[in-house]
């Protein structure tokens, strides 16, 4: 059996693939449905315009409250059980769209794929922290980052392929979660401790080890000197809420914007997909570029979107739309796991790692809920309603954040370097 190393010990190569799998899954909801929204609409004309926009809103939104509940229920002891359960929601629901044939069962089937997802979200990323340390902790959840965004990109390709064929087949894509399923034996707490090298078992302990301070369950709690975790945690909430919904909102505006400007669908789909390759990468190379840049991490990666928005705003054509997409996928793909990395180094616990993953990710849902209903306040405020607005006006937004984090940058939520 192959090894890596888990930042103490030894833990095997097929846990790390395995655990890394469940990022699988959680980017997936409402991604099927989107390229088919017109054949929808056609298919199902009797339907309104509210339905056909549930089938991609309801996953995300039943999502956020499942993401908490998820964090709420699971323990060290039974992380595998909630697991299981959401992985088979999730694919139980896959396998039923390939039988719906009418609007309701659609909408329906989307809430069942929400419940599942929501499930899982706050596990994919709270198991990794519980099993890796250090560098090598940071380093997984880049990989994390990468692996949930790289999917994206595969089965963007697949929907439009498999759509060509029956819109039924589109929904093959949801049969993903058989993948850690099928792995889910290599993630349990049995199988890992039987087969640790080198460093103490992160697993659930007798009550009455629990009661030795020498234990390595008290041992993770963090030796960082923060007087209010609580207060920390939100800062670090509202700073991924705003770097999401600033650096997002070319999903919602872009397609218009480059029909306004004489470009074609296609062109929109691929300068699309460029923000999830150069996410993909931003997660993957996450380990290098923070040795770069150092404690300046963060400022670079708003730095990187916000000129990012300005090229989407101020130039036209296919090529600078394609290279301000880039740079917003790159800073997204770098700041997304510090965030999730920060996450974990304030939780009391490693079993509590899972919690605060739930109320960080749902800030993330939260942050892509509220995109347009902020684009238009400031649209109605400033009475302006052209093509470019948006873009200049959350790369402002991005220069507030800058500014904010200068004034902190003494605080736990900029610094990036221990």
């Amino acid at each position: 059996m192959k090894y890596v190393s888990n930042g103490r010990g030894m833990i095997p190569l097929i846990t790390a693939i395995a655990l890394l799998s469940i990022s699988l899954t959680v980017n997936l909801p409402g991604l099927a449905v989107s390229p088919l929204m017109g054949k929808l609409e056609d298919l199902f004309p009797s339907s309104s315009q509210l339905e056909i926009q549930l089938l991609t809103l309801l996953p995300n939104l039943v999502i956020i409250p499942m993401i908490l509940i998820s964090g709420k229920i699971t323990t060290l002891r039974n992380q595998s059980v909630v697991l299981g359960i959401g992985l088979g929601i999730f694919l139980l629901a896959g396998i039923l769209y390939f039988f719906a044939d009418t609007m309701p069962m659609l909408v329906g089937l989307g809430a069942l794929l929400g419940i599942g997802c929501g499930l899982i979200v706050p596990i994919a990323a709270g198991i990794l922290s519980e099993w890796f340390y250090g560098e090598q902790k940071v380093k997984l959840l880049g990989f994390k980052s990468g692996t949930s965004n790289g999917i994206v990109i595969l089965a963007t390709v697949f929907v439009g392929w498999a759509a060509s064929y029956s819109w039924h087949a589109a929904f093959a894509v949801y049969l993903v979660p058989v993948i850690p399923l099928v792995l889910l034996p290599f993630m349990t707490n049995t199988f890992i401790n039987r087969h640790l090298k080198g460093a103490a078992s992160t697993a659930p302990i007798s009550a009455a080890a629990q009661t030795s301070p020498k234990t390595e369950h008290n041992e993770e709690k963090p030796t960082l000197n923060i007087k209010r975790p609580a207060l920390t945690l939100c800062g670090i909430i509202l700073l991924y809420v705003a770097l999401t919904a600033t650096s997002m909102v070319f999903t919602y505006y872009l397609p218009f914007t480059m029909k306004h400007y004489g470009l074609t669908t296609s062109q929109v789909g691929i300068a699309t997909a460029m923000f999830y390759v150069t996410a993909m990468l931003g997660g993957f190379s996450l380990t290098p570029f923070l040795k770069l840049t150092d404690r300046t991490a963060l400022y670079v990666c708003t730095a990187i979107m916000a000129v990012g928005l300005l090229m989407l705003g101020f130039f036209h054509t296919f090529v600078t739309y394609v290279i301000g997409v880039l740079l917003i996928g790159l800073g997204y793909g770098f700041f997304q796991p510090i965030i999730y990395s920060k996450t974990t180094d304030i939780a009391p616990t490693k079993e509590a790692s899972t919690k605060y993953f739930s109320y960080t990710l749902a800030g993330n849902y939260v942050a892509l809920s509220c995109i347009p209903v902020v684009v238009e306040f400031f649209q109605w405020l400033f009475h302006n309603h052209t093509a470019d607005f948006p873009y200049f006006l959350n790369a402002a937004l991005l220069g507030v954040v800058f500014l904010i984090g200068l004034f902190k940058r003494h605080s736990f939520v900029w610094q990036t370097r221990k």
